[in-house]
């Protein structure tokens, strides 16, 4: 064997050998960005259950709609500063803005998120606190939190039933009660689940 053809072998035994290694650090790299993003999508899906935010979760869902017929209430949402410790629901409308953030920022992917969480319910129990908060600071006031619904509501375009795998078969659910809680066929709550 030449000495060229040496230096070819020990060439080609080079790049195969870089070769390898870029290769596997592109995978180390793919499972590394997915475990990030998956502990990014635990962190967020677990906030809402931090005993602060649960509580505002849960002052938005009962008791916002009637604290908005009150006009002072509504009053205080125009200040600069709002005082967090009433106005429960700026919480939620700040957790929601720095998840729109996130999303929009492709820090975790929106299939991901939307698969497992749906903001939709929120945005309409807020969208009024919004619209007060935008009379004086214009559409940028909760912009994420918008785009996050915007985003969410392509995706549940794309998918009308969910998205459970089409070749899957379902596992069978025998609902036991259904006949003594809605005895009647023509009972108006009786249409099946629909999206």
């Amino acid at each position: 064997m030449t000495l060229e053809a040496l230096s070819t072998a020990a060439a080609v035994g080079t790049f195969l050998v870089i070769a390898a290694t870029a290769a596997a650090a592109l995978v180390q790299l793919r499972h590394l960005r997915v475990s990030n993003q998956l502990e990014a999508l635990l962190a967020i899906l677990s906030l809402p259950y931090d005993p602060v935010l649960s509580e505002s979760f849960q002052f938005v869902s009962h008791e916002l709609e009637t604290r908005m017929c009150d006009p002072q209430f509504r009053r205080e949402l125009e200040a600069a500063q709002v005082d967090r410790k009433i106005h429960k629901e700026l919480l939620v409308c700040d957790y929601y803005e720095r998840l729109g953030s996130i999303v929009k920022n492709g820090l975790i992917p929106e299939e991901l998120y939307f698969d497992n969480s749906t903001p939709d319910q929120y945005w309409k129990l807020l969208s009024q606190v919004i619209a007060i908060r935008r009379r004086f600071r214009g559409p940028v006031a909760y912009d994420n939190f918008e785009y996050l619904i915007a985003r969410s509501r392509e995706y549940d375009r794309h998918h009308p039933n969910g998205t459970y795998p089409p070749h899957m078969g379902r596992v069978e659910i025998q609902d036991v009660w259904l006949a003594e809680d809605r005895p009647s066929s023509t009972d108006s709550h009786s249409e099946p689940y629909s999206r």
